[in-house]
């Protein structure tokens, strides 16, 4: 009786072992599932943005670092996982440090140079002079309201410039959009009574800087009666 006891104690703790077993090694499947879910979450996604933004006109500059090696090591792992699913819990490399790891780095390092290549293109687009031209202009009663549309439509370009677009054709149309508002408030500026040389010199000043010919007598003559003449700087390209 006792010896029976004892045997059936044993088969019972036989079959504990093994399904506490197979709970281990079906704990450390779910752990890699969740690893290889999340990263690949991520590099869809980048992966997705990259293209967007090519797609829209915004040129990224990014190569990863040893890409082909890790798709190498992707392949392995998936030929060995095919011939075996528990290879999956004694990969042939380091799983952690030596594949997911890296490529949560590129991963990261590629979301670093699209949210600067973002800004880049807006900058480009832009190109807007500093605030002293509109610092001047807003002295003058003609060109306040002006100045007022054009400083908001440059802090929403702003704004958009610092966050990265979840939709990029979205986000270049819209910034076409407030281009078109900022430079017809820049047109609005040539108010009947403002001559049309002072209007193209504030123009150029504006933009890249104006030429030294445009600055004609009537230029200076319009400015000096509103002391404007200290307001502009010249310097040499």
């Amino acid at each position: 009786m006792l010896l029976e006891r004892a045997a059936s104690l044993t088969a019972k703790i036989s079959d504990y072992l093994k399904l506490k077993g197979m709970a281990d090694e079906g704990e450390q499947f779910q752990t890699r599932a969740k690893q290889f879910c999340d990263i690949s979450d991520r590099v869809a996604r980048t992966s997705e943005a990259l293209a967007e933004l090519a797609s829209a006109g915004v040129t990224v500059n990014f190569t990863p670092i040893d890409g082909e090696a890790y798709a190498a090591k992707a392949k392995m792992l998936r030929v060995a996982i095919k011939g075996d699913p528990a290879a999956i819990n004694s990969p042939p490399f380091d799983l952690k440090n030596a594949f997911i790891d890296r490529l949560a780095g590129i991963v990261a390092a590629a979301d670093k140079r699209m949210g600067e290549a973002w800004k880049e293109y807006v900058r480009k687009r832009c190109n807007f002079s500093s605030s002293d031209v509109l610092n001047a202009l807003a002295e003058v009663p003609q060109f306040r309201q002006n100045v007022i549309n054009i400083r908001q439509y440059r802090a929403v370009i702003d704004k958009l410039a610092s966050e990265f677009p979840l939709d990029a054709r979205a986000a270049v149309a819209r910034l076409g959009e407030l281009l078109a508002l900022h430079d017809g408030a820049w047109s609005a500026l040539s108010a009947e009574d403002i001559p049309n040389d002072v209007i193209s010199f504030f123009r150029a000043a504006a933009g890249d800087g104006a030429e030294l010919t445009t600055y004609s007598n009537e230029v200076r003559a319009w400015l000096e009666s509103r002391n404007l003449v200290g307001a502009f700087r010249i310097r040499i390209r």
